[in-house]
C-alpha cells in the first residue's frame, strides 16, 4: 500500500525560485538514490531541470507565487524494493504529468519506508497555464491513480474505508524525523554559531518562522509542520543547557560541521486560494506597463528607436513587482513597507558582523587551510625526493599542526571556511536585494508626488481658465 501526500513549493524572499532549485537537489541526492540509479524525469533531463522550469516561467511571464507541487509516496515497510517503487513512481509521472508538466522523480531507500518524490513545475510548458490543486483532487484523483498502479503491480490499496486510519499514518510520517529533524537541526547549528547568548538563539530561531515553547524542555515547531518537537530529540548536543555552553564556549572540539545546503520549505495544501485582484496603485502601474509593452510589437531593427522606451518599461516593470510582491495598496503601505526595509537591512548586518566575528576566530586555521592547499603538491614533490620544495613542505607541517591543535581535520576546516563565506555571501545578498527595493519604493514615492502636483497644476489652471471665461461673459453682458 502507498499513501500519497501533495505540498506546495513557494517563492523564497529573495530568490523566488531558490525553494524550488533546493527541492530537485534534495530528492535527486546521490546517497538517497543509490548514487541516482533511482532518478528520472519527464520534459527535461535531471541535469538542467531547474533551468528548464525556470525558463518556462520566464517564457510566460509567471515567476511568481506558487513555484512547484512536491508529491511524497511513502510505501508500507518491507512491502516493496526500491525497483518496484520507481517503477511506480515512473508510470505515475507519466500518466499524470507527461503531457503538460516539466518533472523530476526519485525513490529514496535510506530509510526503513521506501519513498518516492515527483517535483514538477507550476506553469506547463504546452501553454503557460498554471497547475490548479482543487480540494478533493487528491482523493478523485491522485490517491486513486497511486492504488491502479500500486494493484497493478502487485501491492495492496488504500480502502477509502482506511482513509481517517492512513491520514493518521501520514500525520505521524510527515511530523516525523524523516521530514523535519534534518532541517531543524540545520537552523538550530547556523543560529547557534551566529547567536551571542540564548535569547538571540531564540530571537533568530523565531526569524526563521520557528515557534518555540519554553517549559521543561524547549520546543519548536517550523512553519508547514503541525506539532512542536523537543530539540533535546535532536542529539545529545541539542539540550538546552548544551546549546548555552555551545553558544557561550564556541569551540572548534564542540563544532559539528554542517552542509550549506538549506532543506526545502514545504506547507501542506489548504484548499483552493482565491485569486487577488489588482489594488488601485497596483492597477495604475500595470495600465502604463501594458501600454509601453506595445513597443514589443516593432521589430528588433528598430529597437535603437525605442530605447527611452525601453528603459521607462524596464523601470516600470521594476516598480509593479514591488507592489505586488509587498502587497501595497495605499501610501500608507509603502511608507510601511519601508520601514520593514530598513528594520530588515538593520537585522541582517547585525548578522553578518557576528558572522565576520566568529570568521575572525577562527583565521589561524583558516591560514593553515589556504596554505595546505598551495603548498601540498610541492610537499608531495619533496616526499618524493625533491629537496628544493623543503621549505614548502615544512609550511604546510606547520600548517597540519595548526589543524590538529585545533582538533579539526583538512576536509571539516574547508567546509567550516565555506560555511561561513556562504552565510556572509547571503547576507550580501540579501542587504543588496533590500537596498534595491528602498530605491524602487523611494522612487514610486517621488513618481506619486509629482503625478498629485501635476494634477493639482492642471485642475488650479482649468479652474483659472472657467473663472476667466465667466469674467469674460460678464464684461461681454454688460
Amino acid at each position: 500500500m502507498a499513501i500519497s501526500k501533495i505540498l506546495h513549493i513557494n517563492p523564497h524572499m529573495n530568490s523566488e525560485t531558490y525553494h524550488l532549485k533546493t527541492g530537485l537537489n534534495y530528492i535527486t541526492k546521490s546517497e538517497k538514490t543509490m548514487n541516482g540509479l533511482y532518478v528520472g524525469a519527464v520534459n527535461c533531463m535531471v541535469e538542467n531541470a531547474y533551468e528548464c522550469m525556470r525558463n518556462t516561467k520566464e517564457i510566460y511571464g509567471k515567476t511568481d507565487k506558487r513555484q512547484a507541487y512536491h508529491l511524497i509516496i511513502s510505501f508500507e515497510e518491507d512491502e516493496t524494493n526500491p525497483d518496484t517503487a520507481f517503477e511506480i513512481i515512473k508510470e505515475f509521472v507519466n500518466r499524470y504529468l507527461a503531457d503538460n508538466y516539466e518533472a523530476v522523480y526519485s525513490v529514496h531507500n535510506d530509510t526503513n519506508h521506501i519513498h518516492g518524490h515527483i517535483i514538477w513545475n507550476s506553469v506547463r510548458f504546452t501553454d503557460g497555464y498554471k497547475y490548479r490543486y482543487e480540494k478533493g483532487d487528491w482523493e478523485r484523483q491522485i490517491q486513486p491513480l497511486v492504488d491502479e498502479i500500486c494493484e497493478k503491480h502487485g501491492l495492496h490499496t488504500l480502502e477509502r474505508k482506511q482513509k481517517n486510519d492512513n491520514e493518521k499514518q501520514w500525520d505521524e510520517y510527515k511530523n516525523g524525523p524523516f521530514v523535519w529533524n534534518e532541517q531543524i537541526k540545520r537552523d538550530v547549528d547556523e543560529c547557534i554559531i551566529a547567536a551571542t547568548d540564548f535569547n538571540m538563539f531564540v530571537q533568530m530561531m523565531e526569524e526563521k518562522d520557528y515557534e518555540i515553547k519554553h517549559g521543561k524542555y524547549i520546543s519548536v515547531k517550523p512553519k508547514g509542520m503541525e506539532r512542536f518537537r523537543r530539540i533535546k530529540t535532536l542529539g545529545e548536543d541539542y539540550s538546552e543547557e548544551k546549546i548555552r555552553k555551545r553558544i557561550s564556549e564556541k569551540s572548534m572540539s564542540k563544532y559539528k560541521p554542517v552542509t550549506v545546503q538549506k532543506t526545502l520549505r514545504i506547507k501542506s495544501y489548504r484548499g483552493h486560494v482565491k485569486k487577488k485582484k489588482l489594488t488601485g496603485l497596483q492597477k495604475q502601474y500595470f495600465a502604463m506597463l501594458y501600454k509601453l509593452k506595445k513597443i514589443r510589437k516593432h521589430s528588433y531593427s528598430n529597437n535603437y528607436k525605442y530605447k527611452d522606451d525601453i528603459k521607462k518599461l524596464n523601470i516600470l516593470q521594476k516598480q509593479y513587482l514591488f507592489l505586488s510582491r509587498y502587497d501595497i495598496k495605499t501610501m500608507e503601505d509603502l511608507e510601511e513597507s519601508q520601514n520593514l526595509i530598513k528594520a530588515r537591512i538593520q537585522t541582517t548586518n547585525k548578522a553578518k558582523k557576528i558572522l565576520v566575528e566568529e570568521n575572525q576566530k577562527h583565521k589561524e586555521i583558516f591560514e593553515a587551510v589556504k596554505i595546505i592547499k598551495k603548498e601540498k603538491q610541492a610537499a608531495v614533490f619533496y616526499k618524493l625526493g625533491d629537496k628544493t620544495f623543503e621549505r614548502q613542505n615544512n609550511l604546510v607541517e606547520e600548517a597540519k599542526k595548526v589543524l590538529k591543535h585545533n582538533d579539526i581535520t583538512y576536509k571539516e576546516a574547508e567546509k567550516l571556511e565555506a560555511y561561513y563565506q556562504a552565510l556572509i555571501d547571503e547576507c550580501n545578498k540579501t542587504v543588496k536585494a533590500l537596498k534595491n527595493d528602498m530605491r524602487t519604493s523611494y522612487a514610486i514615492l517621488k513618481d506619486i508626488k509629482y503625478r498629485a502636483k501635476k494634477e493639482t497644476l492642471r485642475h488650479d489652471v482649468a479652474k483659472r481658465e472657467e473663472q476667466e471665461k465667466i469674467t469674460s461673459r460678464h464684461d461681454v453682458a454688460k
